[in-house]
């Protein structure tokens, strides 16, 4: 399993979501990342069924994706990986990996996506040339999504995601092979989004959330995104055009930080693996 939400409307239909990689049943060498939902009754997950299911199922075992986030409109956005394939899915719409998809809470597909009438695109994609996007998060106060993802060695990224835009992936990038050898010599490239914020070298983010609470009037309209690979808090400072102006680095040490999240109460909590905790973030 890998990331867990609500709906937007879960004090009245109880209706849970749940990404996670799914095996095929008649080849269980591949997989595929896939969302679930159902409804909680008596503390069990009643009626559920996949909603989405990312074609086409790999061998890889690698860059699921796997973040979701409602708008305020109910619109729910997947985060779906290359799964390491960069040379065969990014840049091609027909199919799921390696973009981000916009759904109606049911799992069907809004007429407006942006490639809803292309043909032999996938209908559901909302943006496209993603690597392993890591985070998802929006502000409703000013309908912008953004998005955190990992780079190769070097390139890790913050993007503001917007409908029918190509954010590159593979054909420019900051970072390199893990071996050290070239991907491309382009970090720009006409048609192709820049990140609003970018790490070499990387620091495996993971998690993301946008700061609206009254509890942090100092970090309000920050983004906070979690490092994996040195084991701290990254916050984020943008101006109303989202140019990145000033970073600070919390809680250096305390582990690797997989989730973040805005809660119902105003607080950010954030989760650890290793050691397995949440922590709630409370202003002093």
């Amino acid at each position: 399993m890998m990331d867990v939400i609500l709906h937007p409307n879960f004090v009245n239909n109880q209706r849970i979501y749940l990404s996670y990689s799914k095996p095929k049943s008649d080849n269980p060498g591949y997989a595929t990342t896939a969302v679930f939902s159902g409804v909680i009754e008596d503390n069990a997950i009643k009626n559920g069924k996949d909603i989405f299911v990312a074609a086409p199922y790999l061998k890889t075992h690698v860059h699921y994706g796997c973040r979701m986030i409602f708008d305020k409109y109910g619109f729910l956005f997947v985060a779906v990986g290359e799964r390491g394939r960069r040379d065969d899915n990014p840049q091609n719409l027909d199919n799921d990996l390696c973009k981000i998809h916009r759904f109606n809470d049911d799992g069907t597909v809004p007429a407006d996506n942006p490639f809803y009438n292309t043909p032999n695109a996938r209908i559901s994609i909302y943006s496209y040339g993603h690597r392993n996007p890591q985070g998802l998060c929006y502000n409703p106060v000013t309908d912008k999504l953004y998005n955190n993802e990992h780079g190769p060695r070097g390139g890790d990224e913050v993007n503001l995601v917007e409908a029918g835009r190509n954010y590159g992936w593979p054909v420019i990038t900051y970072g390199i092979n893990y071996i050290g050898t070239k991907i491309t010599d382009l970090t720009h490239h006409e048609g192709m989004e820049q990140p609003i914020r970018y790490w070499v070298p990387s620091i495996a983010t993971c998690g993301m959330e946008i700061v609206t609470s009254d509890k942090y009037p100092a970090w309000k309209g920050n983004i906070l995104s979690g490092s994996l690979k040195y084991n701290y808090m990254h916050r984020d400072v943008f101006d109303e055009n989202d140019k990145f102006s000033k970073e600070e680095k919390l809680f250096p040490n305390i582990g690797r930080m997989r989730s973040i999240e805005q809660c119902a109460d105003g607080y950010i909590y954030f989760v650890l693996e290793e050691p397995g905790r949440i922590y709630r973030v409370v202003p002093i």
